[in-house]
């Protein structure tokens, strides 16, 4: 017979757990394993699994006007009923214009308003309405100055070319200036930010990738970030994500031929699995490439081991054609059937942990 105290003991010490996991132990749902290699932030990606990147930023002063005729809510009510998660959306990228006001900016540059950040706050109209629909905002930006802006590339203190320069600490301090002005306005209103451009070559590195997290943090200490080393060659047999810095929160995964990539689990390091790839024949096109069917054998596969997939779909800049920043009929319908495809939260089953 048992000893009656030994009972208690193991039944209060049992009772948490029982209370964590529920009645039926034979539930096989893990939870994921957080220690100080693991970043808790990124825990609501592998939930998302599947997000929509928009390349949506001026090249000049022409493009800039575009900015205002952007239909936010035309946009959400596609993200809507296509079933993103999230939305990363570029603040700009080598032009030297941008999506935002930046007085931190405009400042370096020495310009007035309007001049080459737009007057409009497109991330936080647009935040307003994917709000609305349980849909997060994330953003992007280069790694450093504008690289085909000679002006913004001076102003900053970088030689002057139309290439990627390389960086230091001092710069990253002054890059950090102009980070730290959007994410401390935008607050928790940003879930994340995808930082591109963090190559090997320009000398990028922990400590300037730390300067730029924790401009970000300081605005929203549960916002995510990632910094990208380049594209991953799928075709190199072994291929995997890596963690490119020891501040980042999820990978970057930028990859043109995903089919090959899987995750393992839904850790690399320390980081959530994250892929990022287009749609259409390129960034920013609004053409199909793969058949529906291929995408969705591979997100299944994916997003079923714990990883995370963006989908870059091509923005329309044509009034033309439609509202400003709305996606493209085909590419809208082939992802909602991918994301339609997805099992249910419930008829997931376990998602690997381990790194």
């Amino acid at each position: 017979m048992k000893n009656p105290v030994h009972a208690i003991i193991t039944a209060l010490l049992l009772a948490p757990l029982a209370s964590l996991f529920g009645a039926d132990s034979s539930l096989s749902i893990k939870p994921r394993v957080q220690t100080a290699r693991f970043s808790p932030a990124a825990d609501w990606l592998p939930d998302a699994r599947l997000g929509v990147f928009m390349h949506f930023y001026p090249g000049n002063m022409n493009q800039l006007a575009l900015v205002d005729s952007f239909d936010v809510a035309a946009v959400a009510r596609q993200l809507k009923e296509m079933g993103a998660a999230y939305l990363i959306l570029t603040l700009g990228q080598n032009t030297g214009f941008y999506i935002s006001p930046n007085s931190a900016y405009d400042r370096f540059l020495k310009c007035g308003p309007g001049e080459r950040c737009s007057r409009r706050d497109l991330p936080l109209d647009l935040y307003r309405a994917l709000q609305a629909e349980g849909i997060r905002l994330m953003l992007y930006l280069p790694c450093q100055a504008p690289n085909r802006d000679a002006r913004a590339q001076s102003a900053f203190g970088l030689p002057v070319g139309q290439r990627d320069q390389p960086i230091n600490q001092e710069f990253a301090r002054k890059w950090a200036q102009v980070i730290h002005e959007w994410s401390a306005r935008y607050g928790d209103k940003v879930a994340g930010w995808w930082f591109d451009g963090g190559y090997q070559r320009i000398q990028f590195d922990d400590a300037i990738a730390a300067i730029y997290a924790d401009a970000v943090k300081r605005g929203n200490p549960r916002a995510i970030v990632a910094f990208n080393p380049g594209a991953i060659a799928t075709f190199k047999p072994g291929v995997k994500l890596v963690r490119h810095t020891q501040a980042e929160d999820y990978t970057a995964g930028e990859v043109n031929n995903p089919f090959n990539l899987l995750p393992a689990s839904c850790w690399v390091d320390g980081s959530q699995w994250h892929a990022l790839t287009f749609l259409g024949s390129t960034w920013g096109r609004r053409d199909i490439r793969h058949p529906t069917a291929d995408w969705i054998q591979w997100v299944r596969a994916a997003t079923e081991n714990g990883g995370v997939v963006t989908l870059d779909l091509g923005p329309n800049k044509n009034a033309a054609v439609g509202p400003i920043g709305t996606f493209s009929a085909e590419q809208v319908a082939q992802f909602k059937t991918i994301h339609q495809a997805l099992p249910t939260k419930a008829a997931r089953g376990t998602i690997k942990v381990s790194s």
